[in-house]
């Protein structure tokens, strides 16, 4: 379970990096702002000329060279792509997979851990709230089901590219194992899931999910003429992914 906690959190700093933007501002003694990104030096630049100039790239792509005296402050802004937009009503889709991490073997030797993949569809009312249906598959390590979901999320905020989000989901799934066995079947039951997450928004409302939680599902086992088993799993989901 240690690994795939490691995984998530390595793919959420790498996706802070990548999605949290932020510009460089130069504001200039003759009451100039310009606001882009500071160039490196080049190659073919002499020591004296690094320290004389500043180039800096505007969003258009335009490179300005500013004189180093000319500079009254330097400095950084939070900045938002314009082509980034939060999508506050309409139609909404994800789809997520990670694993459903616990211990690594139960008692027996069978290995416990499992895997889930998940497609969401459905709409967005407003900021806390979109309802859709979802619908999956989860591989455990003797059973599969496909999970019926009605999948209900917000977001905390509406702000910024990082967008804090919550989730509850409850639903049906249908056992989908490959029974060879005579005189045993294989039921699913209810489950349920809920946790949290975090957006982050890289190109209009597209976003690459983070996301852990909680997520239960009963299983039942008949047999001829013995008691039927009721198997409940509990599992800690971590869900990596993308909505648009």
């Amino acid at each position: 379970m240690n690994r795939y906690i490691l995984i998530a959190l390595v793919l959420a700093c790498v996706g802070n990096g990548a999605f949290g933007q932020s510009r460089d501002v130069l504001k200039l003694k003759n009451g100039s702002v310009i606001k882009g990104k500071i160039m490196p030096p080049t190659a073919d630049q002499t020591t004296q000329n690094q320290l004389d100039n500043v180039a800096i790239e505007t969003y258009d792509g335009s490179v300005w060279v500013v004189k180093t005296t000319d500079i009254a402050e330097r400095g950084r802004e939070p900045f938002k792509d314009p082509a980034i937009r939060y999508r506050s009503r309409g139609f909404e889709h994800y789809t997520e997979l990670g694993p459903l991490a616990m211990s690594n073997r139960a008692s027996n030797g069978i290995t416990t851990s499992a895997f889930s993949f998940q497609t969401t569809n459905g709409y967005r009312f407003g900021q806390w709230l979109f309802a859709g249906v979802g619908v999956g598959a989860d591989l455990y390590a003797v059973q599969t089901f496909v999970p019926i979901v009605l999948s209900i999320r917000g977001d905390f905020t509406n702000k910024g590219t990082k967008i804090p989000f919550y989730f509850v989901e409850g639903g049906h799934s249908i056992n989908a194992t490959s029974n060879d066995v005579l005189n045993i079947n294989y039921r699913g039951g209810p489950t349920f899931a809920v946790g949290g997450g975090l957006k982050l928004l890289f190109h209009q409302s597209t976003a690459f999910v983070v996301g852990v939680g909680y997520r239960f599902q009963r299983s039942t086992t008949e047999r001829l003429d013995l008691p039927t088993v009721v198997e409940d799993f509990n599992r800690l989901t971590l869900r990596i992914g993308f909505s648009f």
